[in-house]
Parts: C-alpha cells; structure tokens; sequence
C-alpha cells in the first residue's frame, strides 16, 4: 500500500508539472498574438499567419502629438499606396485623456476608418501609476469598434517608467510598436519630439513592422519623393495637466 501511495504521489506530480509547463508556454510563447475586439476582449491568434490586406484603406492617425510627428511620412505613405488619411492629434494626450471622453469613437464615426493607428504614451513616460494604466485602454478598446488597429509607443528620449511594458503585455509584439528601441534626433530645443527626418525613419520602421510582422498588414510600399510641406489635420488640445 505505502509503495502504490507514493506512485500515486509521483505521478500527480509529474502531471501537474507539465500541466502547469503546457500552460507557461501557451501564454507567454515569444510569439504573442492578441487581437482587440469591440467588447474590450483579447482573442489570441499565436498562431494565425495572416494575409496582407491589398484593398484600399481609410487610415485613422490618431493619439498625443507624436502623431502630428508622424502624419507627414503617414501621408507619403498613403498617397504612394493609394490609401486616405485622417489626422486627430491631441496634445498633451495620455491614455486617460482618451478613456474618460469619447474623442477617439466620435472620429470613428465621423471618418469611418478601416484601419487605425493609434500612438500615445510620451505623455506617460513618467506616470507613477504606470501598471494602474492598462484600465484605460480597456476603455479606449471598445471605441475601435473592431476596426483593425495598431498601438504604436512613445519615442523614449530616457527610460520610462513602465507604460512601454504596459502596452506590450496588453497587446502584445504583433499589436504594439516599440518604438523606444530606435535612435532619434530631436527638434532643437525639444527634447522629447523627433524631428523631420527622424519622423520619416520612424514611420518607416512602423511601416515595415505593420507589413511583415502585425496582425494587420497592409499595402505600404515605401513611397518615393519627400515628405509634404502640409498635411490637413484635426489638433486638439487639452491644458489641464491633472488629466496627465
């Protein structure tokens, strides 16, 4: 009887250590994938190879004042693939700005996107409540509608606090764009915003993650020419810094 028990005992737990193994590989496998939907609900899609979407897009560019950054090269891109393009840029913008109003679903009506490209956190690089951050894109998710969209991060001029890290794990490295790992130079006197042609190298480097390693690619070949002198664009901006 005392040898049947300690069988028993070893192979409980050998079946609960590869139970437990099975489930440490399935959710944080190196090839994450996880999709937002309209009810603010992940669906993984690990192991979806998904096919380049060559059809005509209404492109949605919107989030803090990286996006004016980078809606110069976006235009290049769009006029090149034959997409359009609609700019919201909300300065001083942060993940809370966007879950307490209705900004960014009052666009998506008004433009009917069928792709969005969402960039904040360079207002939130420093947030003390980093990790307390991700119940705001839980609000901001369900204003998408479904509609494809993609998470692209701060252009870290020093080591943030944590918002990177919050992006990643909500949406994982087919969603989000970290963008803190490339070099840039700044507009002189501000240190935080890239200027022209580092903009263009970053949404270069987006352009070439949506195309070959989102979940949603899309028809972006690299445009030929320089970047627009003007681009029509919707600015908002927000003063209260209580909101940061």
């Amino acid at each position: 009887m005392k040898n049947k028990a300690i069988i028993i005992s070893i192979i409980t737990i050998l079946l609960l250590g590869a139970s437990s193994f099975g489930w440490y590989s399935y959710y944080y496998r190196d090839i994450s994938i996880q999709q937002a939907t309209s009810s603010g609900v992940f669906t993984n899609f690990r192991d979806t190879i998904p096919e380049t979407d060559t059809s005509r897009q209404n492109i949605l560019l919107i989030g803090d004042s990286m996006a004016y950054s980078l809606m110069f090269r976006t235009k290049n891109y769009c006029d090149y693939n034959n997409h359009d393009l609609h700019v919201v840029s909300w300065v001083s913008a942060t993940s809370k700005t966007y879950a307490i109003c209705d900004t960014l679903e009052y666009f998506v009506n008004l433009y009917k996107p069928t792709y969005i490209i969402f960039v904040i956190g360079a207002n939130e690089m420093f947030a003390f409540n980093a990790k307390e951050r991700v119940k705001y894109f839980d609000k901001i998710i369900p204003q998408t509608h479904g509609i494809p969209t993609v998470w692209i991060g701060p252009p870290n001029w020093k080591e943030d606090t944590g918002i990177n890290d919050v992006m990643m794990k909500k949406f994982g490295p087919r969603q989000f764009f970290l963008s803190k790992k490339l070099h840039y130079t700044r507009i002189e006197g501000d240190i935080a915003h890239p200027d022209r042609a580092s903009s263009s190298m970053w949404m270069d480097s987006v352009s070439a993650w949506i195309k070959t390693k989102s979940c949603f690619p899309i028809r972006l070949e690299t445009p030929k020419g320089k970047n627009p002198a003007k681009v029509d664009f919707v600015r908002l901006v927000v003063t209260d810094i209580n909101k940061v």
